[in-house]
């Protein structure tokens, strides 16, 4: 009979001991999930984003022209877009000036009338590819000109290409076998494709400056190709820039 009532007393001290160690285990964790949602609490305030500042294309009266998007400083380029080599991004010489000094040297040895005008008409166009042109890079300047040009200059650039037999005949494509065209400057085919010329819309926001070059240098190709033997080469362009 002791030993029951001494078990009875073992395990309601035992109880009174887990209830005691239950309580601070429970403060402890009401505590912990309490304590984020301080930081909710604390947060309900809007001052930062009710802060004072300015959104692009929003109005804003702390400038005086109203808006909140600030002018650029003249002279800003983007990242990428510095064109300082004029002559590989724009196929045009650095001045009028270079293009006089490049002519005295032939002022003792005039040239022909018809070579004459097409110096004065492409003045601004340069002479010489400005970048080495390899036959991968011929290669790749007759798979962008079969895509982009022969539609409407021909395959072989007489002007008669599918765009022009099915009624896009005025004006009618160029051909570049044309004595004009023959003693333009090749600047004046890179010119042409990053500018536009007549019917022909711009392509510079689909062939790149690269293949601009490239495909000029293909259409010197093509010119060659289809010159009678013997034939005189008035232009000096075959050459490229090292």
């Amino acid at each position: 009979m002791w030993n029951s009532k001494a078990k009875a007393k073992v395990k309601s001290k035992k109880g009174k001991r887990r209830t005691l160690c239950a309580a601070p285990v429970s403060r402890a964790l009401f505590v912990f999930f309490l304590f984020p949602f301080s930081f909710f609490l604390s947060s309900c305030r809007r001052d930062m984003q009710d802060q004072p500042k300015t959104i692009a294309y929003r109005q804003s009266t702390f400038y005086k022209d109203g808006t909140g998007s600030r002018p650029l400083v003249e002279g800003t380029v983007p990242r990428g877009y510095l064109r300082e080599d004029r002559a590989f991004f724009f196929g045009k010489k650095l001045s009028a000036s270079d293009f006089n000094k490049e002519q005295q040297p032939q002022a003792q040895n005039p040239p022909s009338q018809q070579t004459g005008n097409a110096a004065i008409a492409f003045a601004d166009d340069v002479d010489t590819i400005p970048m080495p042109i390899t036959k991968a890079d011929l290669d790749r300047g007759q798979d962008r000109f079969n895509i982009y040009c022969s539609v409407c200059h021909g395959m072989t650039g007489y002007g008669d290409g599918i765009v022009a037999r099915r009624g896009f005949n005025k004006p009618s494509p160029a051909s570049y076998h044309q004595e004009r065209l023959q003693n333009a400057p090749v600047g004046h085919f890179f010119d042409v494709m990053s500018n536009g010329w007549g019917a022909m819309p711009s392509y510079a926001s689909q062939v790149s400056v690269e293949d601009r070059w490239r495909i000029a240098a293909y259409i010197r190709a093509l010119q060659l190709s289809q010159m009678k033997a013997g034939q005189d080469v008035s232009h000096g362009d075959t050459e490229t820039r090292r």
